[in-house]
């Protein structure tokens, strides 16, 4: 019975002990500082940055405001977290760096593009040497392959020699070779997508297309590709002078993610300042029967047809967002756009 009593005692002080742990509160010290620095890396932009952070943080993670403290000195932002959960803290990092995103861009048609591509087709053949292997991938041992099989390997293979680009960025064209109207101007296996921009980066291939022309891939597979293997490449037109898109982010006053009655069909609604509104307006009115692309994160989300100009500066955008992913990007456009990107350099844990 003795034996019994210290056994039940143990239990007791060990479940005590654990009880207290979990109820043990931690401070969470993290130091920010910009990626990199420049003469652009002034205090109105760690200003700005500190006020995106404490935003992101209410945001994603409703931590109350008396539980946050940004102290912003000359080249550093110093957070203080109070009563914070451990197990939050690398989310928290991420979030606090990320630097998602969301632009608009004017676009070039594909009928605009394709004879620059055919150009770069036909170039990129006469570079080509007779061991190269540019355009050209390995074929598995042919003698272990039937006629048909063999013949149809030489074939492609005949195809990738004649049209190195186009073997693995197939272009928009109907069944009588017109190009379609999008600004989506070929489609390539997700495999092939990093050769397919070593080509288009190669000096003399780069030289043939305009110079205010940027390539863009999708973010997701092409929807209409039942194997999901293909991605869209988009032909975006750069306008201003220091080639950034004409309008960001930075410009959303509101956000909110909806979705129809089936839970799918998920849409995000914004709403624009008054300089963002105004500079809307003009891109829709100059684009009318022209592609607009939505892109998040350095990939087009979506690449809507502008039927009429949009006044007002409210606005939906789609691209086959989940209701999760419609909803981070939300709380991103609520909480503002980094200056620039920052890097954490020390964290402290602080049990209180």
């Amino acid at each position: 019975m003795k034996t019994k009593l210290i056994f039940l005692a143990c239990i007791i002080a060990a479940l005590s002990f654990s009880a207290s742990t979990i109820g043990e509160n931690f401070d969470l010290k993290i130091k920010v500082v910009p990626q990199t620095f420049s003469s652009k890396t002034n205090q109105s932009d760690l200003d700005k940055a500190a006020e995106v952070i404490n935003n992101r943080l209410i945001y994603f993670f409703e931590i109350p405001q008396e539980n946050i403290k940004l102290d912003v000195a000359e080249t550093q932002i110093m957070l203080t977290l109070n009563d914070i959960d451990t197990s939050k803290v690398r989310l928290i990092k991420d979030v606090i760096t990320s630097n998602n995103t969301l632009e608009f861009w004017e676009t070039y048609e594909n009928s605009e593009i394709i004879g620059y591509l055919t150009k770069a087709d036909n170039l990129m053949q006469t570079m080509r040497t007779p061991d190269s292997t540019l355009g050209r991938k390995a074929n598995p041992d042919l003698t272990a392959k039937s006629t048909v099989q063999t013949a149809a390997l030489d074939s492609r293979e005949q195809f990738s020699d004649k049209n190195p680009l186009f073997s693995i960025l197939g272009p928009r064209l109907t069944t009588t070779g017109e190009p379609l109207p999008s600004c989506m101007i070929g489609l390539a296996d997700g495999k092939d997508t990093s050769m397919v921009n070593t080509y288009l980066k190669m000096d003399k291939i780069k030289a043939l297309f305009p110079d205010d022309l940027k390539f863009c891939w999708d973010s997701n597979p092409y929807k209409y590709d039942p194997s999901r293997a293909l991605y869209g490449l988009h032909a975006i037109k750069v306008t201003t002078a220091d080639r950034r898109a004409p309008l960001d982010g930075s410009v959303i006053t509101s956000a909110e993610a909806t979705t129809g009655s089936d839970k799918k069909d998920v849409k995000i609604s914004l709403k624009m300042d008054p300089e963002g509104a105004k500079t809307w307006a003009k891109l829709t009115r100059e684009n009318i029967s022209r592609c607009i692309a939505v892109v998040y994160n350095g990939y087009v989300r979506s690449y809507p047809r502008v039927q009429s100009e949009i006044s007002g500066g409210a606005t939906e955008i789609t691209g086959d967002f989940t209701f999760e992913e419609a909803n981070d990007l939300v709380s991103t456009l609520k909480s503002g756009q980094l200056p620039f990107e920052l890097r954490i350099v020390e964290v402290h844990i602080i049990k209180r």
